[in-house]
């Protein structure tokens, strides 16, 4: 018998005021760490390394230890998200870059693919298309909505801003439970039942375009509570199949978005150069104000994204919740399988 919804009362279920007031989650690295991370850097390149041959014992960062095991802690238990700052983003090349953000990466879980072209690490960045049908967020300027990625952890490193716009926007998913709970409580069993997600074209061989109903809130036989959320996937699945959602489930999606956006929850800031922003895609929603980006190419917004999978992470329960929508073609193969293909 499924236990009573309670209230979720760890520290991932955040307020934006005890986010701002909260210096725990946020770390600057020193110059002995700076140091040690260069080094490790150029151990790896004089050996002729590449992507995604390069593991934890090929990086050393012994000095990093007690802030990497501060990271996992915020990850896990703490408030879902770490920002990690102080890369010194403006000597590398991007393939320094990309090195550097995959050596830290592995510290932290292992990397999986992220498309149908089983990218490790994508560039966030604009490619000049329309967003909509088939074309995914990552490769517009345009506003984004709230949503999870599809891996436990999530690594957005920064090298370049846009010329204007591109703010972050962070909000709690147990936060926004929370409010549900209280607020419309018939809400939660419709987004417990979950939604059919489009595959947007990047589906596997024999698998279907549109995915089986994926949760938003999916809860452990510990009642630990867990979230994937992506709207965009839930519309485009409705637009290709001509079934519409039913008044409910839409009204229950519409009431989750709102409350995503409430000032009350929502955290908003720059990503800057040299820093990379983690979260728990079980636990934080994120998204993205439009931006505007600047003519040269050289100085235009470019992020570079690392999806990682962490097995102790979280308790999760539910397997459709956890990889109905990450699995599918090739996303969520990890290093080791494509090594091994």
């Amino acid at each position: 018998m499924p236990q009573p919804r309670r209230p979720v009362t760890e520290a991932a279920a955040w307020t934006r005021l005890e986010m701002e007031a909260d210096p725990g989650w946020r770390f600057q690295l020193s110059p002995p760490q700076i140091a040690e991370l260069d080094a490790a850097l150029a151990a790896v390149q004089a050996r002729g390394l590449a992507l995604p041959a390069v593991t934890r014992e090929d990086f050393p960062l012994p000095s990093w230890a007690g802030l990497l095991a501060a990271i996992r802690a915020q990850l896990s238990t703490g408030r879902g998200l770490a920002l990690l700052r102080g890369l010194p983003v403006e000597r590398y090349t991007e393939e320094e870059a990309r090195l550097a953000h995959w050596g830290i990466g592995t510290y932290l879980g292992e990397a999986v693919t992220q498309n149908a072209a089983a990218e490790l690490i994508a560039g966030v960045y604009d490619r000049g298309q329309t967003y909509g049908g088939d074309v995914r967020a990552y490769q517009v300027r345009a506003e984004l909505s709230m949503h999870c990625d599809n891996s436990d952890i999530v690594a957005l490193f920064c090298l370049r801003q846009a010329k204007s716009g591109g703010e972050t926007l962070l909000t709690s998913a147990l936060s926004i439970y929370n409010r549900l709970l209280a607020e419309m409580p018939e809400a939660l069993p419709l987004l417990e039942a979950g939604f059919p997600y489009d595959r947007k074209g990047e589906e596997g061989p024999g698998e279907p375009p549109i995915s089986a109903p994926i949760p938003v809130f999916a809860r452990a036989s510990d009642g630990t509570v867990s979230a994937r959320y992506a709207r965009s996937y839930i519309t485009r699945a409705e637009q290709r199949s001509g079934i519409p959602l039913p008044p409910a489930g839409k009204a229950a999606l519409d009431a989750f978005d709102r409350i995503a956006l409430d000032p009350a929850l929502l955290l908003e800031f720059h990503l800057r150069p040299g820093e990379i922003q983690f979260a728990n895609n079980y636990t934080v929603l994120h998204a993205r104000r439009g931006f505007e980006d600047d003519p040269e190419p050289e100085r235009r917004r470019l992020m570079l994204r690392l999806w990682l999978q962490n097995d102790s992470l979280r308790r999760v329960e539910d397997t459709q919740l956890r990889f109905g929508f990450t699995r599918f073609g090739n996303h969520g193969r990890t290093a080791r399988e494509l090594l091994a293909a």
